[in-house]
This record gives C-alpha cells, sequence and structure tokens, in this order.
C-alpha cells in the first residue's frame, strides 16, 4: 500500500491533496492516514497543508528497480521501531520471537501502548522484513534470524 500511495504522487507530478487520493482509491481519509503515516516514517514523503508531497528520497524511491527498493526500504527501516529494536536483537541474538521484540518494545515506555499486541508486530514482521529479505523466517519455532 505504501509503495503503491508513492507510485500515485509521483504521477501527480510529486504532489497531491490527500482528500483526492482517497477520493481516487474511493478509500475513505481516515483509512489513508497510517497508510500515509508509514510513508512519512519511512522518509519518502511528508504532508504540509493537506498535501502529500514527495521528498528527494520518495522520487529516488518511485524511479529506481524493484530490488533497489528492497534495499532503500530495508535502510529505512532500521531506523523506525519497531524494526530498528527487531535488527538490534538479530545482531545481538541471532535470532528471536516477536514475544521477544514485544518484550524490549513494552521496556520503553512510549511503547508501550503502541506495540501492546504480539501477534500484531509478528505480523508486521513478518510483512516488512521478509518482504525486504532483512531477515529469515523460522515458521516452525516463529522465529526471526539474522541473515548472514
Amino acid at each position: 500500500m505504501v509503495i503503491g500511495l508513492l507510485n500515485m504522487v509521483a504521477g501527480y507530478g510529486g504532489k497531491i491533496d490527500l482528500a483526492r487520493i482517497a477520493i481516487e482509491l474511493q478509500e475513505d481519509v481516515d483509512d489513508l492516514l497510517p497508510v500515509v503515516d508509514v510513508a512519512e516514517a519511512l522518509g519518502f514523503l511528508r504532508v504540509e497543508n493537506g498535501d502529500a508531497i514527495l521528498t528527494e528520497l520518495g522520487k529516488k524511491f518511485v524511479k529506481c528497480d524493484p530490488s533497489r527498493k528492497k534495499l532503500m526500504l530495508r535502510e529505512a527501516l532500521r531506523k523506525i521501531e519497531p524494526f530498528a529494536t527487531a535488527f538490534k536483537l538479530a545482531k545481538s541474538r541471532g535470532e528471536f520471537s516477536a514475544e521477544e521484540l514485544f518484550e524490549e518494545l513494552s521496556k520503553v515506555k512510549e511503547f508501550r501502548e503502541e506495540y501492546s499486541d504480539p501477534e500484531q508486530i509478528h505480523s508486521m514482521l513478518l510483512e516488512w522484513l521478509l518482504y525486504t529479505e532483512s531477515i529469515r523466517y523460522n515458521g516452525e519455532d516463529k522465529t526471526f534470524i539474522k541473515k548472514r
């Protein structure tokens, strides 16, 4: 959804009103905002006065090939939670479970409410880290494993 949003904004010259995006996608603006928030957190988009605007990084992202997109996403994920902590756990332990990541995040006050469901974290990690080929996954043990 994030990649689709970025491509859409690029198709409008790099800037488009959020309400227009919602109309085009036949979505409620409130349903679109979490996707916009993720694109902003990744550094590919910014919102000003109701307009979604591609950043320089976002412009580079939409122009590059799929394998380069994965690399750019992987680097962006290293800077935001819960992925930053996931990468730290993989580096220090070699492997970890979503529950262990959940425990680490719950030690930090501002993450307690935001990341309150280990299953949600597990799904998010599967979706993003496996797509970007950042970390391997053992489905039997439900553990995330550092790539060599």
